[in-house]
């Protein structure tokens, strides 16, 4: 929604490590050479170990960032390019395959089924080995998955299929933790909304290709599975890639390397070990938040996957037409998200766009199903909620939890809690629509349900901007430019026991909470999975 190294050795001087600068801690810059060098290295070194983890301003140089970003955003490409080309399909599968709703609701929720853990426990991982070899291993199974979809699709199979699904998930969220928890190394307070918008924008023009493609590519093949096939494809190419990253990282000067909390712990007396036990590092805002969206993004990805055949059902269109109206709702967010990424690094005020949406979201619901307005209009409004839904979140992330130690745990917590929320609202209002009359008002009982969550989110986006005030340090107000002014000014701006921020520290009350609905999440959505799963 993802780097080892031996920092007690320095990589050998190569070509362009000779010109790469060093940051004092008053802001300055030193080469190799400078007289004060050495002397600024050790006070480095020194700060380091005192507060190695606590992330701070990143200042590397782009021909070290660019190329190394430019390939951490194309990670999740087979994942991506997988999930998004089946909402077109779904009539076709239905047919194909003689399921209902709810069993399509199966196949699409598969892979974020595993996700409801995988995440925590590849977040923790991360954090302590660091997320090279993860990035890896998760390429690659996102690689396995889609080929065994491939084979079900060959054998006209459901179980073969899910199978797949549910493989490719093993993979998939963890890439996505991989990618964010790189891209705070890079780029924290230094555009670094802006990078999470163009992340989100890239995955938009992966979902409009995808399911822009779909649908043709089975038509003038006279086979649905050439779609799925196409999927493995891109999977291959995400996988050359994060061999190319992490070829390219290990080229690097150690200082600019990401340092796993695994290499930090050794250097220290009273070290702590690989163990779930990191959750309770996380700060309890960060908790009071997530525990609030429990089904907010799962409800987003619910109404994305019925969106065309909702067109087809309301509007009487073909799968075709529906398809690619469908996927014009993800060409607008292409252009905006980034914006609005850099909108929130130059301006702050994060959580006034979460009510604003919400109130987008329900128009959408309600012009597309209770509405004969063309199709074209509420599929804009849904490009433009998309492009405001998520990235309020995650580029609060790394403000709510400001620390390379838990900062992959709290990214996996968040996508475990999320994609316990999709499955729960993919198989759910699948099973409400099996409850529904068949027709034009197929859809009506699933809509009245996401206009009632949305509803609620109206109010939690003016209750997170009191909390921020009030008890979060008024970080998810301030700008990038704000931020580090009261760094600077205030010599306990970063410390939430100096300050009035007093949820950015761990608090046991909301670890415990959000523990228990986390793990409550989970059982039910694994319950339901597997009920319906089964239903035929």
């Amino acid at each position: 929604m993802a780097a080892e190294l031996d920092e007690s050795k320095i990589v050998p001087e190569m070509a362009f490590d000779a010109e790469l600068p060093v940051l004092h801690a008053n802001g300055s810059q030193a080469l190799p050479g400078d007289d004060k060098y050495a002397g600024e290295a050790s006070a480095s070194e020194h700060d380091s170990e005192t507060d190695p983890e606590t992330l701070k301003r990143a200042d590397h140089p782009w021909k070290i960032k660019g190329p190394a970003v430019l390939c951490v955003l194309l990670f999740d490409l087979g994942s991506n390019w997988a999930s998004a080309s089946l909402s077109p399909l779904k009539s076709t599968l239905k047919t194909e395959l003689g399921i209902n709703n709810a069993q399509y609701g199966v196949i699409t929720s598969a892979s974020s089924l595993v996700n409801t853990v995988v995440p925590i426990i590849g977040g923790v991982a991360m954090d302590w080995f660091g997320p090279e070899t993860g990035s890896l291993l998760s390429s690659g199974t996102v690689l396995l998955g889609t080929i065994i979809s491939g084979l079900g699709a060959n054998k006209s199979n459901l179980s073969i299929l899910v199978a797949g699904n549910v493989v490719m998930g093993l993979g998939s969220s963890v890439i996505e933790t991989c990618q964010t928890k790189l891209y705070a190394h890079w780029f924290y307070g230094n555009h670094l909304g802006l990078l999470y918008g163009v992340d989100i924008a890239l995955i938009r023009v992966i979902n409009t290709i995808a399911k822009a493609t779909a649908v043709p590519i089975a038509e003038r093949t006279g086979w649905w599975g050439w779609s799925i096939w196409i999927s493995a494809v891109m999977s291959a190419i995400a996988l050359i890639i994060n061999i190319i990253y992490v070829l390219f990282d290990r080229r690097l000067p150690s200082r600019t390397r990401l340092v796993p909390t695994r290499t930090l712990s050794h250097k220290r007396e009273g070290t702590r070990t690989l163990s779930l036990a990191a959750l309770s590092l996380i700060p309890g805002a960060f908790w009071i938040i997530t525990l609030t969206q429990l089904f907010q993004l799962g409800s987003a990805n619910a109404y994305a996957g019925i969106s065309a055949d909702l067109i087809t059902q309301t509007r009487g269109s073909s799968a075709l037409v529906a398809g690619y109206t469908s996927s014009l709702s993800q060409i607008i967010p292409i252009f905006v998200t980034p914006c609005v990424g850099a909108l929130f690094d130059r301006f702050g005020r994060r959580m006034y766009y979460v009510s604003a949406t919400a109130v987008v979201w329900v128009l959408v619901y309600v012009l597309m199903g209770f509405t004969s307005v063309n199709p074209i209009v509420p599929t804009i409004l849904h490009s433009v909620a998309l492009s405001f839904s998520a990235i309020p979140f995650i580029v609060s992330i790394p403000l709510l939890a400001p620390s390379q130690a838990y900062l992959g745990t709290a990214f996996g917590v968040w996508k475990a809690f999320t994609n316990a929320g999709s499955v729960i609202m993919s198989v759910s209002t699948g099973a409400i629509q099996d409850l529904t009359p068949t027709g034009k008002h197929t859809y009506d009982n699933v809509l009245y349900f996401l206009i009632a969550l949305k509803g609620v989110d109206f109010f939690y986006g003016l209750v997170y901007s009191l909390l921020d005030r009030r008890y979060f340090g008024s970080v998810l107000k301030m700008s990038e430019g704000e931020r580090q002014r009261k760094v600077q000014t205030d010599e306990g701006a970063d410390d939430p026991k100096k300050t009035r921020a007093r949820l950015l520290q761990p608090v046991r009350f909301w670890t415990w909470v959000g523990s228990i609905v986390l793990g409550a999440m989970i059982v039910v959505a694994w319950v339901v999975y597997l009920v319906y799963a089964r239903r035929r």
